[in-house]
């Protein structure tokens, strides 16, 4: 069996990152707000691409960070 091409490999893991940014977008904009199972497949899409990278203008991933909300309000054990 053939290993797929890094090109390949590359558009999907683009539209992965596109998918989950519309959907966070979409589920951020709804009066229910972000499903947990939405948040937790984004921080761990985010984290699996280390989010701590340089910004690149444009990029999907940073696109993708800047709709996650900041929780540095939240109390450490309490949710």
């Amino acid at each position: 069996m053939s290993r797929a091409t890094d090109g390949l490999l590359d558009q999907l893991h683009n539209l992965q990152a596109e998918s989950l940014l519309k959907a966070i977008k979409k589920a951020s904009d709804s009066a229910e707000g972000i499903p947990p199972a939405l948040f937790a497949q984004v921080n761990k899409f985010l984290k699996d691409n280390g989010v701590d990278r340089p910004h690149i203008p444009g990029d999907t991933l940073d696109q993708l960070a800047d709709e996650v909300p900041d929780f540095d309000n939240v109390v450490e054990g309490r949710f």
